[in-house]
């Protein structure tokens, strides 16, 4: 049998690709209370008004290619540091940086002066440059604080810092270091540890590419106020000469960076999103006896603590009556929830990576396909599922509707509902296109 005569006869009657359409389907509800980043379809991070989605794109910087990544969708997340967007930085002085921010051990022969400021690629900058001989006759410390003001940093809660970082000019390596530039996330003494990423790759190249972060997960305390910083340490009797340029850097309680929230004074807050098609909405595109999901998404990390990111879920509202695709928990699989009863099954998946996820069902007839991330079909089969004392009422796109709405923490680019059973070969071409 041809490809396309594997392909389903019938037409879905919902189908969204909003990578393609940078739009939204007028039959979903979106919210999101308050504003929120992007990045746009000419590689810029742009902000955007509260209740307003989030087509995302990545940028290349080698080929210079924008890339349509669909609608972003991301839990509740604060950012620490006070000032990301660079207010108070003076450019052409002896070092006048910005409100909030101070500089470590600036002294010894060392000079650092802010000799810029501007955006890139929508991002808030300060260029610094870094001049002189160390003349302290021993190696010392010289660095960059973010002042996060006080972050309650509880045993084994994980932070994480990010920042774009850019090298204007010099470099950074050889024997000037007697160890390689950090992006730090540092604790009270009392922690006894350090969590740090090599910065000394970082190139010319195009700012938005080259975020870093760095994670910790504090361990040996019980509270305590952390502090972030660049930094580096000068070895005895060197010189140097060279220019970073620092963009929005960024604190956050999680084990990994989400979009950019701006700064100016204060912590900032970005709040949850909801997309959701319901009512007539709803019941006019889904078929209660029988029908067949796909979702093209990925998924940057786990919601909040406990994972459980939902990728879609159809439910009347409530916690007893839903069948949902999701994170099992703080395992890196995606499983099913369902008032089915169906019988589980898992898909390992990689954090970053899109992923395909697709499903048939019908009275004692339910079939799952996805591709795990060794490129493997994985299969999920029940013959005895019970279909038709179920009756949802909403699709909520990239969250669960109780327990906190355990967002997505990622991207939808394509999402189709067909309003029968499909074959399972028909289910396996869909998979594969």
């Amino acid at each position: 049998m041809s490809i396309q005569q594997n392909f389903p006869a019938i037409s879905p009657s919902l189908s969204l690709n909003f990578a393609r359409s940078k739009t939204l389907d007028p039959r979903i509800t979106f919210t999101r209370t308050s504003t929120a980043t992007r990045v746009n379809g000419q590689g810029l991070i742009e902000v955007v008004s509260a209740d307003t989605p989030r087509f995302d794109h990545s940028y290349d910087p080698v080929s210079g290619t924008v890339k349509s990544l669909g609608l972003l969708i991301e839990e509740q997340r604060v950012n620490s540091i006070r000032n990301n967007t660079m207010v108070g930085a003076v450019s052409g002085t002896s070092g006048t940086l910005p409100t909030y921010w101070s500089a470590i051990t600036s002294t010894n022969g060392i000079t650092r002066e802010v000799i810029g400021t501007g955006t890139e690629n929508g991002i808030s900058y300060i260029d610094i440059k870094y001049s002189g001989t160390n003349t302290l006759g021993s190696n010392f410390y010289t660095d960059i604080t973010f002042d996060t003001g006080t972050i309650s940093a509880s045993q084994g809660q994980t932070w994480t810092l990010s920042c774009y970082i850019k090298l204007i000019s010099g470099v950074f390596s050889g024997s000037a270091f007697s160890s390689v530039p950090k992006l730090i996330l540092y604790g009270a003494p009392s922690f006894n540890d350090n969590s740090t990423v090599n910065i000394d790759t970082i190139t010319n190249q195009s700012l938005i590419s080259q975020r870093f972060t760095t994670t910790k997960t504090y361990a040996n305390a019980t509270t305590t106020s952390a502090s972030t910083r660049i930094g580096f340490t000068i070895a005895t009797g060197a010189t140097i000469d060279f220019t970073i340029r620092i963009g929005m850097p960024q604190v956050e309680l999680s084990s990994f960076a989400s979009s950019v929230i701006p700064t100016s004074g204060s912590t900032s807050t970005r709040t949850k999103e909801y997309p959701t098609i319901s009512g007539t909405d709803f019941t006019d595109f889904y078929n209660p006896s029988e029908g067949t999901f796909y979702v093209r998404y990925s998924m940057k990390g786990y919601y909040a603590t406990d994972g459980f990111n939902r990728i879609f879920e159809i439910s009347d509202g409530g916690s007893t009556n839903r069948f949902s695709a999701l994170l099992r928990g703080i395992n890196d699989d995606i499983y099913e929830g369902a008032v089915w009863g169906i019988n589980f099954n898992t898909s390992l998946i990689t954090f970053g990576d899109f992923y395909t996820y697709i499903v048939g069902y019908k009275e004692n007839d339910f079939q799952r396909y996805a591709i795990d991330r060794n490129g493997n079909i994985d299969s999920n089969t029940d013959t005895s599922v019970e279909v038709s004392s179920f009756i949802p009422t909403e699709l909520n796109i990239g969250y669960e509707a109780v327990n906190d709405n355990r967002q997505l923490n990622g991207h939808i680019s394509q999402f189709i509902y067909y309003p029968a059973r499909l074959s399972n070969s028909q289910l396996q071409t869909l998979l594969q296109q």
